[in-house]
């Protein structure tokens, strides 16, 4: 849960949201933290396909 309490102070301060009150600091931190998860898993699955792809030759064809 520190991994994920220190993601989301790091997006807080990166993009400057109005920081939670501390009784919904647990709440924020699985909903912006399920999100930056989500999205990295997103990522890493689309650039480990593209690599696929690339990989065995079945772009275009």
């Amino acid at each position: 849960m520190n991994l994920l309490a220190y993601l989301t102070e790091l997006f807080i301060d990166t993009f400057g949201i109005t920081r939670p009150k501390p009784e919904q600091q647990r709440t924020a931190n699985l909903v912006i933290g399920g999100f930056l998860l989500l999205f990295g898993i997103i990522v890493v699955g689309v650039m480990a396909f593209l690599i696929l792809q690339i990989s065995t030759g079945s772009h275009g064809n």
